[in-house]
Formats: structure tokens, C-alpha cells, sequence
């Protein structure tokens, strides 16, 4: 009866092992290491190892500010960047094996969920890719269906015993880049993905609107078409129908077309008077 039980109960013990064997068992946030039984399942890093040892210092530069990279996902002081201003980003790595083992290094511009056949995927408006074939060739892929970036540029500014990769773009649209990711494997695809979030705050470099809140608001200084303008229109206000009443939260204006009365919000108030299309009447 003993015997009977022991050989019922050794094959649930054996399974439960095996089940938590290190070698069958996926690593912590961010690393994902190769293979069940792989001599060598440390994947790169650009901070913080499977073992939570920092092996790099300022894993992460981006236009000469520097930040140490911790596990899986942080949050950097943000950069405000206008269209046409290049960015520099640099990537120091660090892999025991050395810069022979490392073969990708990926830089995601923007990240947001996206369902595709009712499942939700990532999506990257932008990803800049380095690989380096098992010969030591190495390749740079740019994947940007909108166009968002160009002079892009990758470099290998160091192998020993920390890599860099340098990564250079500059922005030619305004788009969504407050989340980098950056993913990096080695031969054996042992591989490391890091989340950088408000990093890059891209903007339009076009004058922004003014909102016009109460005439108080328009600007003191005003060219001189536009005041001579404004002198012509003044005579011709009294005689234009003012009857019309606009609510507290619009601004009343004439239409330099016809000089009829309109009232619009504060923003298209704004618009309208810059671009010479409406006269403010009071």
C-alpha cells in the first residue's frame, strides 16, 4: 500500500520540480532570457542585470542629458523640441559576453495600444533598428510609414567593455514621442526591453494663436496695414447693424470681407483677427 502511494505521489514531485526549474521559468520585468538549459541566459542591459546589479552608469542620454536606467520602465524630465531641431540619443550597454554577443539594438519613437484581429498590440509611430548578422555585418533599418523623421543615423561609438550606440533623427512633423522604447537581445536571445516615459515633447514651430478673452487682450503692437485698416473700418461701424447680442463666453466682431457682425469663440476670435479675416469691434 506504501510502495503504491510513493509511486503515485513521485510523478506530481517530479512535474512540480521541473514546472519551477530556473531553466523553465520566464525571468522578471523587462528580461527575457533564452532557452530552457542556455549556459548563458544574462541578456544586455542598459542599467540593471537579471540579478538587480547595476552594471552601467547613465545607461540612457538624450541631447547631452544623462539618466540612470532602471528595470523595465521609469519617468525622465521631459524635452521640449520644435519641428527641424535634431535629437541625439545614446545607448550604453552592457552585455558579459561583450559587443561580439550583442546583435539588435531598437529605438521606439511613441507607444500606444492598438486592437488588430480583436487583439490588443503595440504600435510605434517610428522604430530605428541596429542589427548585426552572426558574420558581424551590421544593418540599420528605419520603419516610418508617415514620414515623421528623416537624416536618421545610427553608430557604434564604443564596444569595450561598455557599448554605445548612438542613435540620431530629427523630427519633421509633430507626433506623439513622450514614450521611448528601446529593445536590445543577444545571440542567444536573451533580451532586455526598457520604457522611458515624458521624454520628448515635440512642437510646431508656427506662431501660436493669442486667445482674445475681452479687448484688453489684443496685442499693443500693430502693423501699420492693420491700423490703417482699422481707421478705414471705425467710420464705417455705426452704420453696420451692432444689434446683435453674443454671449459672455464669444467675442463680437465685423468680417473684413462685408463687415457684417459674427459672433465666435475665443480661439477663432484669435485666428480671424491674425489673419487680417475680422476686425474686433469692441
Amino acid at each position: 500500500m506504501i510502495t503504491k502511494t510513493i509511486l503515485m505521489v513521485l510523478p506530481i514531485l517530479c512535474a512540480i520540480a521541473l514546472l519551477f526549474t530556473p531553466s523553465a521559468v520566464y525571468a522578471h520585468a523587462g528580461h527575457n532570457h533564452g532557452g530552457g538549459g542556455c549556459s548563458d541566459c544574462n541578456p544586455p542591459t542598459l542599467g540593471i542585470d537579471a540579478s538587480g546589479k547595476r552594471q552601467v552608469s547613465g545607461g540612457f542620454t538624450i541631447n547631452g542629458q544623462t539618466f540612470d536606467v532602471d528595470a523595465f520602465k521609469q519617468d525622465l524630465d521631459s524635452q521640449i523640441l520644435q519641428i527641424g531641431e535634431p535629437v541625439e540619443i545614446i545607448l550604453k550597454i552592457y552585455d558579459n559576453r561583450g559587443y561580439d554577443e550583442l546583435k539588435h539594438v531598437e529605438l521606439n519613437l511613441g507607444h500606444e495600444e492598438k486592437f488588430l484581429s480583436g487583439v490588443m498590440v503595440p504600435h510605434h509611430p517610428v522604430t530605428i533598428e541596429w542589427s548585426k548578422t552572426f558574420d558581424g555585418k551590421t544593418t540599420t533599418a528605419v520603419f516610418d510609414k508617415q514620414k515623421l523623421i528623416k537624416d536618421v543615423s545610427v553608430q557604434v561609438i564604443d564596444n569595450s567593455p561598455i557599448i554605445g550606440v548612438k542613435f540620431n533623427f530629427t523630427p519633421v512633423q509633430k507626433f506623439d514621442a513622450n514614450t521611448i522604447v528601446t529593445k536590445i537581445w543577444d545571440q542567444k536571445r536573451n533580451d532586455n526591453t526598457n520604457y522611458f516615459h515624458n521624454v520628448l515633447d515635440i512642437v510646431s514651430n508656427e506662431p501660436v494663436p493669442v486667445l482674445v478673452n475681452s479687448v484688453n487682450s489684443i496685442p499693443e503692437k500693430i502693423s501699420e496695414k492693420t491700423t490703417h485698416e482699422l481707421t478705414i473700418v471705425n467710420s464705417l461701424i455705426d452704420k453696420v447693424n451692432q444689434d446683435i447680442k453674443c454671449s459672455t463666453k464669444d467675442v463680437h466682431l465685423l468680417r473684413a470681407s462685408d463687415n457684417s457682425p459674427v459672433c465666435v469663440d475665443a480661439y477663432q476670435a484669435s485666428v480671424l483677427i491674425q489673419n487680417n479675416w475680422a476686425i474686433l469691434t469692441r
